[in-house]
């Protein structure tokens, strides 16, 4: 049986509401319950920036889609899915933060990163972004994608510290690990949820791999699951950049809003 384009969008968005249903039943609040113009705002935000990944795989042609409607609707089908990203991430973080990734209250640790590490991680990030367009196409160029994977997480986190806004460079130092672990399963979940949903949807994406593709996992072979965790991270890194540059109201995952700490640190930065 022919199954309609828009179920893929329509389970991803029932999911993001079941979980925020299900972190309101454990914690008495959750990010569209307590936060409801945050997760509006988070939504609106998650379209835009999924499309620098779509430029990259324009260059890089690691996929293709199919089955998908012509015309308006399928651009405003897949501005639904895009919409869907980050709150599913975020929700779904938020969650296991819930359940069992609690955070501990540990003191901040009084070893700054230096400004030439700091400006050294940022470098790295812009070449991971960079590489991708410099060098020449080649015909495995979907392998060049693993870098634009971590790229906008190098990038971007260092700034967050250095700029005070939420930061998972800072939960490292400050020895609170558990938002990090949170983000990094979501990544993983998630990405295996929405290729279990794809699978065996008739409006579909293909991924185009020789690496591994002996050895799949629904429709991507198993070496490329182990980017879903990073972009957990990266989502966060990316939201929290763009959200405060645009100043928009910040989601706060698990028990830790934005605190004075995040934006104290910003101007402690050592200099080499």
């Amino acid at each position: 049986m022919s199954k309609p384009a828009f179920l893929g969008a329509l389970a991803c968005s029932g999911y993001a509401l079941a979980v925020d249903s299900a972190v309101y039943s454990v914690r008495g609040r959750s990010i569209l319950r307590t936060q409801p113009e945050a997760f509006l705002w988070l939504a609106v935000l998650s379209l835009f920036l999924w499309l620098p990944f779509e430029w990259y795989n324009l260059r890089l042609a690691a996929w293709y889609r199919a089955g998908l409607p012509s015309g308006l609707s399928r651009y405003l089908l897949l501005g639904w899915s895009y919409a869907c990203i980050w709150p599913a991430l975020f929700e779904t973080a938020d969650l296991l933060l819930a359940v069992g990734f609690r955070f501990a209250k540990r003191p901040l640790s009084s070893e700054m990163p230096r400004l030439g590490r700091v400006v050294t991680v940022v470098a790295a990030g812009t070449l991971c972004l960079a590489l991708p367009v410099l060098v020449p196409r080649l015909d495995t160029g979907e392998h060049l994608f693993a870098l634009v994977g971590a790229g906008f997480l190098l990038l971007l986190d260092p700034l967050n510290l250095v700029l005070g806004r939420s930061s998972l460079w800072l939960d490292w130092l400050a020895g609170n690990r558990r938002r990090c672990a949170a983000l990094a399963l979501s990544g993983a979940y998630c990405g295996l949820m929405a290729e279990c949903l794809n699978y065996w949807a008739d409006a579909k994406w293909y991924g185009i791999a020789a690496l591994g593709a002996d050895l799949k996992v629904f429709e991507l072979p198993v070496v490329a699951y182990v980017v879903f965790p990073i972009f957990g991270l990266q989502s966060f890194a990316m939201h929290a950049f763009f959200a405060g540059l645009l100043n928009l109201p910040p989601v706060n995952l698990g028990s830790v809003p934005p605190a004075a700490s995040d934006h104290e640190f910003g101007r402690t930065v050592g200099h080499d």
